[in-house]
């Protein structure tokens, strides 16, 4: 893992940390601007919800995908490159979409009924002014096989505001980018995915 990724990951489990054991009057980490720095696209979503796919030996595993749209509202055309970090109160952090097999999706797009869905990995790309050419997609991430309670999705790739900061453990400049963090309650078990209720909590943007 190199110094960039492992900076990364540090700030968001110091990031998490802070507001599991503060609250959110008490995180010291950076702040975007309160009035905006750069261009903004616009994020839609719906809460996330569980499919069963079979892998290539029959075996049943679980997943967990939110739909969203981005669409380009600024006056200019932009280039969207969307990463999805998911992070639970038990600890884990992994990226959306790695290591997903190609039948996750066309699962997914059967189920919610939209062949034009664009596929996560090939949904990187320039994104035209306007509703007409926004952009539907899905992330993408494995049933976790332990009780979480919490989840916290951060999607980086939504706006050009970033801050450069010093590394504590290094001293060195790190640039953050400025993410929308969404934080989900998944009170219940993980015996029954498909019962296991969502609901958000909160919506607000960070610096990662």
């Amino acid at each position: 893992m190199n110094t960039r990724l492992t900076s990364c990951v540090l700030l968001v489990l110091v990031a998490i940390g802070s507001l599991l054991w503060f609250g959110p009057q008490a995180v010291a980490y950076p702040q975007p601007a309160l009035i905006g720095q750069s261009w903004e696209l616009t994020f839609d979503f719906k809460p996330p919800r569980t499919i069963a796919v079979p892998d290539m030996d029959g075996q049943v595993r679980w997943y967990w995908y939110m739909p969203y749209t981005v669409t380009n509202n600024t006056d200019t055309e932009q280039f969207f490159v969307p990463q999805v970090t998911v992070a639970t109160d038990q600890g884990d952090i992994i990226t959306a979409g790695r290591g997903i097999g190609p039948s996750v999706f066309r699962a997914i797009q059967k189920q919610l009924g939209n062949p034009l869905l664009d596929n996560p990995i090939q949904v990187s790309g320039r994104i035209l002014i306007g509703e007409d050419h926004a952009k539907e997609s899905v992330a993408i991430w494995p049933v976790f096989p332990h009780d979480v309670d919490e989840m916290r999705m951060f999607i980086a790739g939504l706006s050009g505001e970033t801050q450069k900061v010093k590394n504590p453990l290094t001293g060195k400049d790190i640039e953050l980018r400025k993410s929308k963090m969404l934080i989900f309650q998944t009170p219940g078990t993980s015996v029954h995915p498909q019962r296991q209720p969502i609901k958000i909590h909160t919506q607000t943007w960070v610096m990662r």
